[in-house]
């Protein structure tokens, strides 16, 4: 039966598991910085290695080239515009999961409070119907 005391506890309901669903979307958000911070060691990493590759391997340089200047020149751009770009990403998805987080805790608010007042209006009326009746 819709009563307010059955809203409210539908609201106390729905906040525990705002709160619980906030939590694990931290811990994700955490994994997930974790993760593209590792990412970004792993391709430091696989640019040095790629650098020792070519010292050791000798490769045929034209007059006035260097390993390190090719790196800065061919590899460094794109290892730096994948970095921006995967932070990019991510802080979008964090951007969207936020919003779309509030919106729909407003939407859920908004309706949890449609339905107190009307069950608190349902109760006035129960409540007025049995005073009628004793009265009648």
């Amino acid at each position: 039966m819709l009563t307010k005391g059955f809203v409210n506890d539908i609201d106390e309901k729905l906040r525990n598991f705002n709160e619980e669903s906030s939590s694990v979307f931290d811990n994700l958000v955490d994994k997930l910085a974790s993760d593209m911070n590792n990412t970004n060691e792993d391709i430091d990493i696989a640019e040095a290695d790629l650098l020792d590759f070519m010292q050791k391997n000798d490769a045929e340089l034209e007059d006035g080239e260097t390993f390190e200047g090719i790196m800065f020149e061919k590899v460094k751009p794109t290892v730096e515009r994948r970095k921006a770009e995967s932070k990019t990403l991510i802080t979008n998805s964090v951007k969207y999961m936020e919003d779309t987080e509030y919106k729909m805790g407003e939407i859920c608010q908004n309706v949890i409070n449609f339905y107190r007042d009307f069950a608190s209006k349902l109760d006035k009326n129960k409540d007025q119907l049995k005073a009628t009746q004793m009265n009648f």
